[in-house]
């Protein structure tokens, strides 16, 4: 008997189901001067996404862990708000890869689970493990909470493949300086993108700061 696969599932019966994971960049200016869109280009030429750093607080335990949104592109907009895309200090910018879930699967992403401090001690989650946990609870000054990402997470790195589905870009001027880039020097790159495809056209513009 075969076993059901990724394509199988149902995708196609609501507006907000994707088969994609995103894995959106910032810019790193004040470490190392590089724009999301240096830093995008970057993960391409190495053909791998560092995991975040337990050092901030994001990642719970030892381990690091790479992040990825369950957000379909359409709504990528409501994401990348004005607070959360501030250049100053952004969480994250219109910039980033596109994985199917079918890969992302196969090499260990899985939906995060959303607790709060007290539900994590009490289910006992090895440290190993808590990785896979996302703060979710009632604070003294509102809610702690991050569900709208839908976030999916792999422990440490993560490899792509030689050939990725797509990146994000914030402009078609973007997608123009990438498509030179990858066509100039396509030994540079260890990973080349099916598609380059420029946010504020699918999400029809973005608030401005």
């Amino acid at each position: 008997m075969a076993h059901p696969d990724f394509e199988d599932l149902p995708f196609n019966v609501r507006p907000d189901l994707t088969p994609y994971l995103v894995h959106l960049t910032k810019n790193t200016k004040e470490a190392d001067d590089f724009s999301a869109f240096d830093n995008l280009v970057h993960i391409l030429e190495k053909g791998e996404i560092w995991g975040s750093s337990t050092k901030k607080g994001f990642i719970k335990g030892p381990n690091k862990a790479t992040c990825f949104m369950d957000v379909p592109f359409s709504a990528m907009k409501y994401v990348l708000n004005p607070t959360d895309t501030n250049p100053v200090n952004p969480r994250y910018e219109p910039y980033g890869i596109v994985v199917t879930k079918k890969y992302a699967y196969r090499n260990g992403c899985r939906p995060v689970l959303y607790l709060s401090n007290k539900e994590l001690s009490e289910l006992n989650i090895p440290k190993d493990h808590r990785w896979r946990v996302v703060r979710f609870e009632r604070a003294d000054d509102g809610w702690i909470s991050w569900i709208h990402e839908r976030e999916w997470r792999c422990r440490g790195h993560f490899d792509l493949p030689e050939r990725s589905i797509a990146v994000l870009v914030k402009t078609t001027r973007d997608a123009e300086e990438l498509t030179k880039r990858i066509q100039a020097k396509p030994k540079k790159f260890a990973t080349i993108p099916a598609s380059i495809i420029p946010l504020s056209v699918i999400c029809q513009g973005f608030p401005k700061h």
